[in-house]
């Protein structure tokens, strides 16, 4: 049906076919008329006509309004399905995306790695899991299976196998025949991105022996008021973690150390595996720190440093005190143990205290170096020192510094005296000088440092443009700070 409205008279003639009669006065008068569809638009014709001009633009208008019809309808799409008859599926990850506690929550079977809603009831269906950029490992096998929707259309997929992706973009695409329908979702893997304490604790929990490993903080994160009574991290530190200059605060460990004959490593991390790194990142104990009634390595940082591996450019807050009748412990503000380890440029400010007690390691293992670090902290127990306690072999220590700010006596400024302990271009405020260690007030120390150079940097630790370890605090009372700090 078309519509004509006289534009100028208000008057309305609605026709269905050319055959409409009009009013015999308007035959030779200008009208203006709007054409009307049901398709969207509305056109305007101005025209001066007699009754067959009538007719001739009637039959064009009607044109126009077939081909108007026809691009309207032309859209290339299928009528849309009617709701409950075809599937959709989603991705369950947590904050944007697959997140390492993500996965642990899926391999537990506590939340499901994917789900498919808006199905046709006890319908089976086939999925299979792809990754942007492949599997781990040559020995793993892609993840795929079946399934079948419950009563309500909907079903809950937990699939482990998706820890066998490296990181990247996941598609997982389900099949369902009768009709044959094909449906996919994507999401973004990020195993190795640590950007909350949950992530941070399930670290290490589905291969232990990964040590192509390489975590990055994304964030500063927080733990929550809780009291562990070990590490909070699952397993050893393989491969590496850079916390790329964030910070992990309010970590509070209560452990009872470990029955006679067994050792303990407790801290933020364990312990390291052989080769492991860990760099680039800020530690603050929460008031409570890290305490132990009992024997092990205990650290601000991480509880033991097995052979290799490396520490760069870590800090520590806080308190790590052990009991003083507790045997066999040794307590750090870097960490308990280092056994042929290299820590360089570090830095600890708090409370260490122990039957062994060291700034930045209780007991330094033959062929450890420790370099551009210092302590900054009240020390107490029975074998304390500023920089290490005891050692054990050869060890190597240079261009550090130590302001006690409390200590037991005796206290050996950076390290025991010995054969095997070197000790180079290092500096304390109180203690005994020997070669390689001058005793000064602290305005001299930070002058000294100040003007330290170092034209030999460590290969592998990035290095400000002027070569100096060391700048000035913002209170220029205080001992100077880390170049990176």
């Amino acid at each position: 049906m078309f519509v004509l409205t006289d534009k100028l008279t208000g008057i309305v003639f609605p026709f269905v076919t050319p055959s409409v009669i009009l009013p015999v006065n308007y035959l030779d008068k200008y009208i203006i008329f709007n054409l009307y569809t049901f398709a969207p638009g509305t056109y305007q014709i101005k025209t001066r006509y007699s009754m067959k001009n009538l007719y001739l633009y009637t039959l064009a208008a009607m044109a126009i309004f077939a081909s108007c019809r026809k691009n309207d309808d032309d859209t290339g799409n299928p009528p849309p399905t009617p709701p409950g008859t075809q599937d959709s599926i989603q991705v369950i990850f947590s904050g944007g995306k697959i997140s390492l506690s993500a996965l642990y929550e899926s391999f537990e079977q506590k939340t499901p790695t994917f789900v498919v809603r808006k199905g046709k009831p006890n319908k089976p269906f086939n999925y299979q899991l792809t990754g942007s950029n492949g599997l781990k490992r040559t020995i793993d096998t892609i993840a795929k299976g079946t399934g079948t929707l419950d009563a309500n259309g909907n079903a809950a997929l937990f699939v482990p196998a998706l820890n066998n992706y490296k990181d990247g973009e996941i598609t997982v695409t389900v099949t369902l025949a009768n009709p044959d329908t094909v449906i996919t979702a994507k999401a973004q893997k990020a195993e190795y991105e640590i950007s909350s304490y949950l992530d941070f604790m399930r670290i290490g929990f589905y291969i232990h022996g990964d040590t192509a490993a390489h975590y990055i903080q994304t964030q500063d994160f927080a733990f929550p008021d809780t009291v562990f009574t070990s590490s909070p991290m699952s397993g050893y530190l393989y491969g590496s973690y850079d916390g790329q200059g964030h910070k992990i605060t309010n970590l509070t460990i209560r452990s009872a150390g470990t029955p006679p004959g067994t050792t303990s490593d407790v801290g933020l991390f364990i312990a390291s595996y052989e080769g492991s790194v860990l760099k680039n990142l800020r530690v603050e104990l929460s008031e409570a720190g890290v305490t132990s009634t009992g024997p092990g390595n205990f650290g601000g940082l991480i509880g033991r440093l097995y052979e290799n591996s490396t520490v760069i450019n870590c800090s520590v807050k806080g308190k790590v005190q052990v009991a003083l009748n507790a045997a066999n412990a040794y307590a750090g503000g870097i960490t308990g143990f280092a056994e042929k380890a290299k820590i360089i440029g570090c830095s600890y400010r708090g409370d260490v205290s122990g039957p062994v007690a060291g700034g930045i390691a209780g007991l330094l293992g033959n062929g450890s170096v420790i370099n551009m670090c210092y302590a900054y902290s009240a020390f107490g127990g029975t074998n304390v020192g500023g920089i290490i306690a005891v050692r054990a072999g050869n060890v190597n220590i240079s261009n550090c510094y130590v302001v006690p700010t409390a200590h037991t006596m005796p206290f050996q400024a950076i390290a025991p005296v010995a054969t095997q302990v070197v000790v180079a271009n290092c500096f304390a405020n109180m203690g005994t000088e020997r070669p390689g260690l001058t005793i000064a007030d602290l305005g001299t120390i930070n002058t000294s440092l100040a003007a330290m150079v170092i034209n030999n940097w460590p290969v592998g630790v990035p290095q400000p443009a002027n070569n100096k370890p060391y700048k000035s605090d913002t209170d220029l009372n205080s001992p100077m700070k880390l170049w990176w700090e």
